[in-house]
C-alpha cells in the first residue's frame, strides 16, 4: 500500500495521536493496575479509558479520511480529552500520583500545532486545573503544594519548549 502525504496539520495531530494517546493509555491502565482503585473511582476511570480509546481512534481514522482537520474539530477534540483527563486526574489522584502527567498532555499537543500565546494560555489553564484538583483533594501540606509547583512549572515551560521546537521546525 502507496503511503499518502498528507496535509501539515492532519500530520501534526496524526502524530500528537501517536504519541499521546499511548502515554494516556499506560498511565491510566498502570493507575487502575497497580493502585487498585475501589468503586466509582475505577468504573468511571475504566469507561473514560475506553471512550477515549474509542474516540482517538475515531478521530485518526477519520483525519487520514477527510485529508484536512477544522480548527473547530480539534477544539473539540482538545475539550473532549481534556475534561475526561481532568476527571481521571480527580478520581485516581489520591490513588496514582503520576497520573497527573495526564494533564500535562493537552499543552503539549497544543504547543505542536498551535501558537506561543495559544499554549501559554493552555498551560496555565491546565496548571489552575491542577491547583484546583490539589485543593479539592484536601492534601495542603507544604510538602503537597511544593509538588504541585514543580509538576506546575513543568507544564508550562514545557509545553513553551516544544512550541519554540515547533516554530524552529516550521521555519526550515
Amino acid at each position: 500500500m502507496e503511503k499518502k502525504d498528507h496535509p501539515q496539520n492532519v500530520q501534526k495531530a496524526l502524530l500528537v495521536s501517536r504519541y499521546a494517546t499511548p502515554l494516556a493509555i499506560l498511565l491510566v491502565v498502570l493507575g487502575i493496575i497497580v493502585s487498585n482503585p475501589v468503586g466509582w473511582a475505577r468504573d468511571i476511570s475504566l469507561f473514560l479509558l475506553c471512550f477515549g480509546i474509542l474516540f482517538n481512534l475515531a478521530a485518526g481514522w477519520w483525519m487520514k479520511k477527510k485529508d484536512q482537520v477544522h480548527p473547530a474539530f480539534m477544539g473539540f477534540r482538545l475539550a473532549l480529552n481534556l475534561g475526561s483527563n481532568i476527571l481521571i486526574v480527580y478520581l485516581l489522584g489520591g490513588y496514582w500520583s503520576p497520573i497527573w502527567m495526564l494533564l500535562a498532555l493537552t499543552p503539549m499537543a497544543t504547543a505542536i500545532y498551535d501558537s506561543r500565546a495559544k499554549t501559554l494560555g493552555i498551560s496555565a489553564g491546565v496548571v489552575f486545573i491542577l491547583v484546583l484538583l490539589q485543593a479539592l483533594r484536601g492534601m495542603n501540606s507544604p510538602l503537597d503544594w511544593g509538588q504541585v509547583a514543580a509538576r506546575g512549572c513543568f507544564i508550562v515551560l514545557m509545553s513553551l519548549m516544544i512550541n519554540d521546537l515547533a516554530a524552529l521546525a516550521r521555519k526550515k
